[in-house]
This record gives structure tokens, sequence and C-alpha cells, in this order.
């Protein structure tokens, strides 16, 4: 089964790109989505990020850092001559449903370049001091109205939402162009997701062939956040065709990789 992780990160520690090259290679994950979100989070920046393009053109798939209300169309339009293929979005200065930042989105639905949305609470590494960060500016129903405006631009709800997960569930339900991953870390939402049921959220038929898969977690949990995956789609007999949607046919085709 081909496997593409849509939701990685570039941690900035010494070695960690060649850790997670190996990683994938344990896991037989072809290919990362990645993206530097800042020392926020211990991360690197975009810069280190087209470097890394450069040394891995063949397993890594830059995803661009934007950080709404500080970025503008043409960072996005920089990115994507660069060779960057999808945006990776979290901490706006303001909602994201603002129509000052409507132009971002346009910009990205005309050159396809698909978003990856951080939803719910966020959590930092470091304390953003003197900067206001607001976890209810990134509501996955902030992205309904942004549904609405721009219907071509491809976008995944990150984490279905961390705690708003049936508002993030119903969202890519009656959105065709609106996706999620259920990534995170390994004891954070998803435990709760699944002593609940995540069915309990994606109980319609065909729920799952809205679904990215992704992990957002150090290169050393991978395995385990992989394995906690299959063991979900086993546990709730999802079909081979459905499965191939969610570990690479979904993320390949909006970013043009298949």
């Amino acid at each position: 089964m081909r496997i593409i992780d849509a939701h990685a990160h570039l941690f900035d520690n010494q070695g960690y790109l060649k850790h997670l090259i190996a990683a994938m290679d344990e896991n037989n994950i072809e290919k990362v989505c990645i993206s530097g979100i800042g020392k926020l989070f211990k991360c690197v920046e975009n810069e280190e990020i087209k470097n890394a393009l450069k040394e891995f053109p063949d397993r890594l798939i830059g995803a661009y850092f934007i950080r709404p209300g500080v970025n503008n169309p043409e960072d996005i339009q920089r990115a994507y001559s660069q060779g960057f293929k999808m945006l990776k979005v979290t901490l706006p200065t303001k909602p994201y449903d603002d129509p000052t930042l409507f132009s971002l989105w346009e910009r990205a639905e005309e050159l396809k370049m698909p978003i990856l949305f951080h939803t719910g609470v966020i959590t930092m590494i470091r304390k953003a001091k003197g900067d206001y960060v607001s976890s209810w500016y990134m509501h996955p129903m902030r992205l309904e109205p942004i549904t609405n405006s721009f219907p071509r631009l491809k976008m995944i709800i990150a984490h279905l939402g961390v705690h708003w997960n049936e508002d993030a569930a119903e969202l890519i339900r009656m959105r065709p162009n609106v996706y999620a991953d259920l990534s995170g870390g390994l004891n954070g939402w998803r435990v709760r997701a699944d002593k609940i049921g995540i069915e309990h959220w994606l109980w319609w038929p065909d729920a799952f062939k809205k679904i990215v898969f992704g992990t957002d977690v150090f290169y050393n949990q991978i395995s385990q956040v992989l394995q906690e995956d299959i063991n979900r789609l086993d546990r709730l007999n999802i079909d081979p065709e459905t499965r191939e949607l969610i570990f690479s046919g979904n993320i390949s085709k909006m970013v043009g990789e298949g």
C-alpha cells in the first residue's frame, strides 16, 4: 500500500531530517508533506524546508508555512515558484474567515495549492509572549465562508478540529472540497476519540473517503501513529479502496503527485 504522510514538520534538531527519512523507510512511507512552522514549535523556517526539498526531492513535498495577517499573496506566489505544492496555515492574527484574509485563499485557489489548516486548541512548545494567539480564530467553522467563496480550493482540517470534532466532521461531510486528517500526539485528542469511537463523528457512508493520513509527531512516534490508524481502520472494517484514498489517493491528487 502506498503511503504519503500529509502532515509532517521539520523540527530544529541536529540530524532530524535524516532520522525522518529513516523512519519513513522503516514504515514504508513513500513521501511526506513537510513544513517548518518556526521557533514557537521548535521547528525550522520555510528557507530550511526549501533546502530539504533539494536534498530529498523524491521523498518530500513542500508545504509552505504562512501566518494569516502576516504573510501576503505574493509570499504564496513566491513559494509556488520555488517548488512548494501546498500551504500549512496556523497562528492567524485574526480569524481565518476575516474578509481581509481572502486574498490569501484566492491566490492559493488560483495556484491549485491545497491548504492544511490547523484547527482546535493550539499547543506551542514555546510561549508567544506579547503575541495574541487565539484558538478561537482557528475553529473549523471559520473555514465555512472560505469553502463558499473558493469552492475549487482543497482544504484539510487538521486533527479533525481537536475537540471541535463534530463541527469539523459535518463540514467535511457537507463540502466536497474539504477533508480532514486525524493526526496528533500519542496522548492527545486521539485517545479520547478512540475511547468514544471516532465513528461517532464520522458516521455517514463513505465518511472515511474524506480522510487524509497525517502524523504530526516526532519521527520516533511515526510508527505508533501509523499502527494506531491501521488498527482503527481494521476495527471499523474500512475497505481497501477507501484505505487507498486515506493513505495516498486523496493527498496525491491534491498536490499532483498521482
